[in-house]
């Protein structure tokens, strides 16, 4: 059986971007005229506020050659672990979730 790995802290995909744009001695305001989008949205994804979606990743494998599947996966192990964080952090007790969770696939 493998091991699964599923780590325990959140690298959002904007510190990715910015270390290309650093490696390519891009500004924001080139990769945004690459993108064909507002440089404030440039902004937001390396400032780490606003989300990279399907639209964003296909302009992204466009502009630097990376996949668009790269830029999802990494914005999808952000969200699974940031959503793991919270619920880890939540108040209902780890047994009453799995339970919770077993009565709601019995239902299915």
């Amino acid at each position: 059986m493998a091991t699964e790995f599923k780590p325990n802290y959140a690298i959002h995909p904007g510190v990715f971007l910015r270390e290309e744009m650093e490696a390519m001695n891009m500004t924001q305001k080139e990769l945004a005229e690459k993108l064909g989008c507002s440089p404030s949205i440039v902004n937001e994804v390396l400032h780490e506020k606003r989300k990279i979606n399907a639209d964003i990743a296909v302009r992204l494998e466009e502009a630097l050659y990376s996949p668009a599947s790269y830029w999802l996966r990494l914005q999808a192990i952000y969200d699974e672990v940031i959503a793991r964080q919270k619920l880890a952090a939540s108040p209902i007790p780890a047994s009453r979730r799995s339970s919770r969770s077993r009565q709601e696939q019995q239902r299915m």
